[in-house]
């Protein structure tokens, strides 16, 4: 399996219209075939810690079988109008991928 965990810091004057349709347009990423699971949310409200960096506004997790199922994400209509629709939203993105 591949793990694909993506968080995004959205510039400080968006209004929640737009972090409501950022968060649909993230949900949407789970109609790729290749999606085996996806989760989408925010940071969570654990006892903070020195080791843990809440200060992202959304988080999604993506899980495919294989390179291959990301692969084809990564190059899908879907995913591709979710980028050009909602690239301008955000100032940082940083992205973790990893198997297991």
């Amino acid at each position: 399996m591949l793990i694909h965990s993506v968080y995004f810091w959205l510039k400080e004057d968006i209004c929640e219209a737009k972090k409501k349709a950022f968060c649909e347009g993230l949900t949407g990423l789970a109609k790729i075939p290749s999606v085996v699971k996806i989760y989408v949310g925010t940071p969570a409200d654990t006892t903070k810690r020195p080791v843990i960096d809440d200060s992202y506004t959304f988080g999604i997790v993506v899980v495919f079988n294989d390179k291959e199922g990301h692969d084809t994400y990564q190059s899908h209509e879907i995913h591709k109008n979710f980028l050009s629709e909602f690239s301008s939203y955000w100032d940082k993105i940083l992205i973790y991928d990893f198997d297991c």
